[in-house]
């Protein structure tokens, strides 16, 4: 019967898979036939990392074995900045103030252990209490800064927090009689608007 889909007995016999594909599977389950990895390929790369491996302990060996020498640091044959006579009279017309930056007022008398002033106040935010010394914008005050000042005789600040106004000055003063670097005043005021 020609054309029909019907196989005959002889046919049935035909083995369905293919021996030869087979052939060349083993039962061998090894890390490289897993992997399927070419022998001189996985040789290649041994060889070149012994390689590596030897060049960095050998350049490890040489830095050991000749350690940097440390650099001579000579001072300059110059006389200090401080002992200039230019720093002196600067010094000396500024006298004993010295005003912190930073912070909204720091002041303090120029000689060693010297007692530090500054301003500091409470103030509400958002129903809490915030206290206000350092100057930062996080601060939110509406104005804060120098109105006036020359940075060595006089200075005057105002601050305004919410419905608070606070006005800083300085004043020094040099005159006979006064000791090194004349007297100095700080003068601190607060108006509130309620």
């Amino acid at each position: 019967m020609a054309g029909s889909g019907r196989r005959n007995a002889d046919e049935d016999r035909t083995p369905l898979r293919n021996p030869k594909l087979r052939k060349h599977r083993s039962r061998d389950h090894s890390l490289i036939r897993l992997l399927n990895i070419d022998l001189k390929v996985l040789l290649g790369f041994v060889i070149i990392a012994f390689l590596i491996v030897l060049f960095m302990i050998h350049r490890l060996i040489i830095a050991v074995e000749h350690p940097q020498k440390p650099r001579v640091v000579t001072p300059f044959p110059a006389p200090k900045i401080m002992d200039l006579p230019q720093v002196i009279t600067r010094r000396a017309c500024i006298g004993e103030l010295i005003a912190h930056p930073n912070v909204y007022l720091g002041i303090r008398a120029r000689t060693p252990q010297s007692l530090v002033a500054g301003l500091m106040w409470l103030g509400l935010k958002d129903g809490r209490y915030f206290m206000r010394h350092v100057c930062q914008d996080s601060d939110e005050l509406k104005t804060y800064g120098w109105t006036c000042h020359n940075g060595r005789d006089y200075g005057r600040q105002m601050l305004v927090d919410r419905d608070m106004t606070l006005m800083t000055s300085f004043l020094t003063s040099k005159e006979d009689g006064s000791g090194y670097g004349g007297d100095w005043a700080v003068r601190i005021d607060v108006q509130s608007e309620k």
